[in-house]
């Protein structure tokens, strides 16, 4: 009978559909506004605080501030470790790498190993979340970890660790190790092929190292004497005799600095070639400014001309 009445028609006719299919476009707009709004949400909530630049540039004032100066380090001896003992967890050890990890790694790994550490949010790839035993990059046996900690892992935040003692190393390994049950062990001939890789049971006499920069200021102040000194009147009858004059106190950052490396040393015998291979790799250091590395080849040539003429003269 309802079926048969017309008074009673079915919600969605598909017969009517059929024959006019661009009706449903009407029932599927919603779907594909929530559709699309979750795929929104989704994407959205993958950005990194960098993607939504929620972190604020830093604005270096020179390129030679991306390069980081060598740390000071006195001469020391590296005593030797019995690495089958070392190799094997201890409270003693877990305790010692407990406290390395809150100095040296806790910036980026977090306090309790998570990877969410106050640098994280700067870094790519993010640093690992210790509480995973997949997606290790050397692996997570204490051999491979010690690989990581002697060598870094190129690409990423994970620096080199090779200024901590073999056993304060052992010591974080074990501690890091120790956020997750299950990691592979190693082998007694895996620790022996670790010590005879690192020579560990051997210990060692390492060098001390000053930074490269007091190390310059040493040298600089060890030559003061010998600094060439160009008066306003040299370099006014120089300007007016050699053409290139000109072009050396437009790109020069550091005159003093430029003549006294060529007084102190045999570069005024080398070749153009050599000269701008030496200045073009570090224009900075060189004592000039970036700006040098745009000169013509008859410039190079011309400047080289004059800086040798001025050494020569001083030299007289």
């Amino acid at each position: 009978m309802m079926e048969n009445n017309p008074k009673y028609k079915a919600e969605i006719d598909w017969s009517d559909l059929l024959k006019k299919p661009a009706k449903l476009f009407g029932y599927s707009y919603f779907y594909f506004v929530v559709i699309l709004g979750a795929l929104g949400y989704l994407y959205i909530s993958n950005l990194t605080n960098i993607g939504k630049n929620s972190i604020a540039p830093a604005v270096l004032s020179d390129s030679i501030a991306f390069v980081q100066d060598i740390p000071m380090q006195s001469a020391r001896v590296i005593p030797p470790v019995d690495v089958l003992k070392v190799g094997i967890s201890s409270p003693e050890l877990v305790a010692k790498g407990k406290e390395l990890f809150k100095a040296n790694c806790s910036s980026c790994h977090g306090d309790n190993g998570q990877g969410d550490g106050p640098t994280a949010p700067t870094l790519n790839p993010k640093p690992r979340n210790f509480h995973l035993l997949d997606g290790w990059k050397n692996g997570s046996k204490v051999s491979q970890i010690y690989k990581t900690l002697q060598e870094g892992i190129a690409g990423s935040g994970m620096a080199s660790y090779n200024y901590l003692s073999p056993e304060d190393r052992f010591g974080l390994i074990h501690y890091v190790r120790s956020f997750a049950a299950g990691h592979p062990v190693d082998s007694p001939e895996e620790l022996k092929q670790l010590d005879a890789t690192y020579q560990l049971s051997k210990g060692m006499n390492v060098a001390g190292q000053i930074p490269v920069k007091k190390a310059m200021q040493i040298i600089a102040n060890e030559t003061k004497i010998s600094e060439v000194k160009i008066s306003d009147e040299l370099k006014l009858s120089l300007a007016e005799e050699s053409p290139g004059a000109d072009i050396f106190w437009r790109v020069v950052r550091n005159a003093s600095k430029v003549f006294t490396g060529f007084s102190n040393s045999r570069n005024n015998q080398i070749g153009i070639d050599q000269f701008i291979k030496t200045v073009t790799a570090d224009p900075i250091q060189s004592g000039f400014n970036a700006n040098v590395v745009q000169l013509s080849s008859d410039e190079w040539q011309q400047m080289h001309k004059y800086i040798v003429t001025v050494v020569g003269l001083k030299e007289k």
